[in-house]
């Protein structure tokens, strides 16, 4: 379920064209104050010519678990509820703290002490087409409900470097690959207020790459937009689950991730 249903998600996603009948492009920028967590685990090679499985260990061993501001950049084409996104997000977090392995990890050893740095440049672009609308009233003002569906690529790039404290040893991880998910979408809107939810069901729909397992991602947002202006402010709150298994330097590794946490920006529509 790979090459194939990429191209035919690709072909699906290629075909849809009744959002476009008078497209809007949104641009959004937004501070995202992630964190990236979970467990990893490496093999090792005690002795040469030989690989050990080790215990999977969680980040906050390596110094990593605090959140970190970054920012990310979207762009929507469409209706202004769905159509085109294209979405980058770049993680970069490194840490003072040091934590004590509690396994070997790669050429790292059981009783080192280490510090972390992850990095990660994440797109995601995917279609969603409008699928059921329904309109109402609450208190005598217009309150409108929406559905959307459709699907997103993703295509992640992320590396993380474990040192040891006084800088003698040092183990890279590298972890990439293009994976595919179905995708839906809801907004309600109340007066100048819109609340949207939105959600990314991944099956282990992998295209290519270490990704795999099944990966979800939901984020959810609250807007406020200026009467008589185009520009919307908004918060919201993202939970991305990030499964991964592959080698590195000859180890394999197997990896099982969250990116969680707070974003803040501002939507101008053109």
């Amino acid at each position: 379920m790979r090459l194939p249903f990429a191209i035919a998600f690709a072909g699906l996603l290629a075909s849809c064209t009744t959002t476009f009948a008078e497209p809007r492009l949104l641009v959004t920028p937004y501070l995202a104050v992630y964190r990236l967590h979970g467990d990893v685990g490496m093999q090792s090679s005690p002795t040469p010519g030989t690989l050990q499985d080790n215990a999977a260990q969680s980040l906050r061993t390596f110094g990593q678990n605090k959140f970190s501001e970054d920012f990310g950049l979207r762009a929507d084409l469409g209706d202004g509820f769905a159509g085109l996104r294209v979405d980058y997000y770049r993680l970069d977090q490194s840490t003072p703290r040091s934590g004590v392995l509690g396994a070997d990890w790669g050429r790292l050893a059981t009783g080192d002490q280490v510090q972390m740095n992850a990095t990660m440049d994440e797109v995601r672009a995917g279609w969603l087409e409008p699928v059921w609308s329904h309109r109402t009233m609450y208190r005598d003002k217009p309150l409108q409900l929406r559905f959307a569906a459709g699907g997103v690529l993703t295509h992640r790039d992320m590396t993380m470097r474990a040192t040891t404290t006084d800088g003698v040893r040092s183990q890279r991880l590298g972890i990439s690959g293009n994976t595919a998910a179905i995708a839906a979408r809801m907004r309600v809107t109340w007066r100048d207020v819109n609340f949207d939810l939105d959600y990314a069901l991944s099956p282990n729909l992998v295209i290519s790459g270490d990704y795999g397992k099944v990966q979800q991602d939901v984020e959810a947002r609250l807007g406020y937009t200026l009467p008589l202006h185009d520009v919307t402010f908004f918060g919201g709150y993202r939970y991305s689950r990030i499964r991964a298994n592959g080698g590195n330097d000859g180890f394999g590794y197997d990896a099982d991730l969250v990116l969680d946490g707070w974003q803040f920006g501002i939507t101008v529509t053109f």
